[in-house]
């Protein structure tokens, strides 16, 4: 069935989506349903992003993949991104709503999924990409009604790991390249390290981080979101899901964007949950299928197959549910 555009609320914001019905569904014939998540960023319903000039449309796959086997799906524009835009609010607001913004988002799009006549309230599960598996560990390790999670391309680690591992390796490379000195490099660390230690302590940051780390985005107005989200520890949130809990997570190697080791070790602490690893060696981080390119982030919108590695594992997956 083609999607039918769907509003609902939460806080002060209207947010605008996408609902999709299996054939044959109706209050008569509830159907299974997913709410999809979006990744970070400026990213809308179907997984594009306002930073890319082009289409990824990794959530817009996935839903085409749910109604394959029968699933309904919602997916929407979260804050900041598509047709909900800012809401009621100027950019200068945002940094002060933190995190908990989008992980409120997801609630109310849970209970407006959940709440559909054409749905089966104890068959609703939650799959997000990227940022967005962490908000639905977040819902489902709250206690929220989930009966399954989708953990795609997970943000395995926490936030503030992630980046200066991310950050480390770039300075790095630079330094090997010989492009930036190493007493700079490691003056950059250091700054790093305290920058870090300062969202945690007490979620701000200096107005004096030097430039490559403002543009990063460790910036002051973003300093309560970035403590938030940082707060979220993947691995603490995995323990809390129910024991034998349907789970289901992807990491390609060939996605820049996360380290399957990390991915290993949040399975373990998914261990006492029903869980499905998909394990992939030729898909980029939006699950597109690159064969033995290397990936760049270019890849991301070019129009590529999806992973037939990932689509095998994820159909094999909701075929158990």
């Amino acid at each position: 069935m083609a999607d039918t555009e769907i509003t609902f609320t939460t806080g002060a914001v209207t947010m605008h989506g996408s609902l999709r019905l299996p054939a044959g569904s109706g209050p008569d014939a509830p159907a299974p349903a997913v709410l999809l998540l979006a990744g970070s960023g400026p990213t809308d319903r179907n997984g594009d992003s306002a930073l890319l000039p082009g289409s990824i449309g990794t959530l817009e796959f996935l839903a085409d993949l749910l109604e394959k086997r029968g699933f309904a799906s919602l997916r929407y524009d979260k804050l900041g991104s598509g047709t909900t835009g800012l809401g009621p609010y100027d950019p200068e607001d945002i940094g002060e709503l933190g995190f908990s913004v989008f992980t409120e988002g997801a609630r109310a799009a849970l209970t407006f999924l959940s709440d559909r006549a054409a749905i089966d309230p104890q068959r609703v599960y939650v799959v997000g990409h990227s940022e967005g598996a962490l908000i639905a560990l977040a819902l489902a390790g709250a206690g929220a009604n989930v009966a399954g999670v989708g953990l795609l391309e997970p943000l395995a680690v926490r936030l503030l790991d992630l980046l200066t591992t991310q950050i480390d390796r770039q300075l790095t490379a630079v330094v090997a390249g010989g492009q930036l000195p190493l007493e700079l490099a490691d003056a950059l660390r250091l700054a790093l390290a305290g920058a870090v230690e300062s969202l945690r302590t007490d979620a701000t940051l200096s107005e004096d981080l030097p430039e490559p780390l403002r543009a990063a985005g460790l910036i002051p107005a973003n300093a309560r979101t970035l403590a938030e989200e940082d707060a979220l520890d993947p691995r603490e949130l995995a323990g809390r899901l129910p024991a034998g809990m349907p789970v289901v997570t992807s990491c390609s190697v060939k996605d820049i964007q996360l380290d399957c080791a990390d991915v290993d070790a949040l399975d373990a602490a998914l261990a006492h949950t029903a869980l499905t690893p998909i394990r992939m060696t030729t898909a980029n981080h939006v699950l597109k299928e690159i064969g033995d390119a290397p990936s760049t982030g270019a890849d991301y919108i070019q129009a590529l197959p999806w992973s037939a590695e990932f689509t095998a594992g994820f159909e094999g997956w909701l075929d158990t549910l």
